[in-house]
């Protein structure tokens, strides 16, 4: 739940100051996301233009009392004290929501393949009955058991470190949004620690190497040039999927690639001569 100070112009000229309690998003009956808010009149105001210093000095004040009230209230929700959670959601099984979440990364295209490897992994490891009433710091602990000692790739090997950062990254993303969106009344994604990222090992291949990979019968003809294009350009596999030919401009004897990238949702330019296009 996130909860701020608001303020809100009135016919006399005065500004109201209110606090807002977003709580997240439900889908409608007719299949629209609706946003849930509640809102609280401190019955605080604020001269619109304040004329004199008595006016200006009665500002400050209430603008202060408010953003006091307001600490308060961010205090109290994040004890789990404050009254406002929809015991519904408490029911809502954590599974069903971190599907969901997934989901929604597949129709922006950003980090899906993350969200999804991390689904199938808390899938093994999570009842799919368990409900956000039943989050706790025990439960933290055994998610973070699993992707540190029992989790396995699909060839049956123990993840890599930077593996293991990215998916349980996931898992603590979807905590933090269900914190956020009133499923929580405690922010656990600020409690479990995640994993350290290791630095990558990089290998290259040399210019003379790529041309005898172009030699080289590969039953999978699109396959191989895919590869080759990837040596050229250095685009990631998830990249070259979706390019299309409106990304890739002919200047003169250069190819220009111009693209945003999925994984770091970054833009790149980059550049191919003419002539390392005959490799394919």
């Amino acid at each position: 739940m996130r909860i701020t100070l608001k303020q809100r112009k009135l016919k006399s000229g005065k500004i109201s100051l209110i606090i807002e309690y977003s709580k997240g998003t439900e889908i409608s009956s007719t299949g629209k996301r609706k946003y849930i808010r509640e809102f609280e009149n401190l019955k605080l105001f604020l001269h619109g233009n304040p004329s004199n210093a008595k006016e200006r000095k009665e500002n400050k004040d209430n603008l202060q009392l408010a953003e006091n009230i307001l600490a308060i209230r961010q205090s109290e929700v994040l004890r789990g004290k404050y009254g406002f959670k929809n015991k519904n959601k408490g029911q809502r099984c954590f599974l069903d929501f971190f599907h969901e979440k997934t989901e929604e990364k597949y129709e922006s295209s950003r980090n899906y393949g993350n969200w999804a490897a991390s689904l199938l992994h808390l899938q093994k490891c999570i009842s799919p009955n368990l409900t956000f009433d039943e989050v706790d710091d025990y439960f933290l602990k055994q998610v973070k058991e699993y992707f540190d000692n029992k989790a396995l790739t699909k060839s049956k090997l123990p993840l890599s470190l930077n593996s293991k950062y990215a998916y349980h990254n996931k898992f603590r993303a979807a905590l933090r949004l269900a914190f956020e969106e009133g499923y929580l009344t405690i922010n656990y994604a600020q409690k479990v620690k995640g994993f350290k990222q290791a630095e990558s090992q990089r290998e290259y291949l040399t210019f003379n190497e790529v041309q005898n990979l172009a030699k080289t019968f590969c039953k999978y003809d699109v396959l191989k040039r895919a590869f080759l294009f990837s040596c050229l350009t250095g685009l990631r596999w998830s990249d070259i999927s979706t390019m299309v030919w409106s990304e890739v401009r002919d200047e003169d004897d250069v190819f220009r690639i111009v693209y945003r990238q999925e994984k770091t949702d970054t833009m790149l330019n980059t550049y191919i001569y003419q002539s390392k296009l005959e490799i394919f």
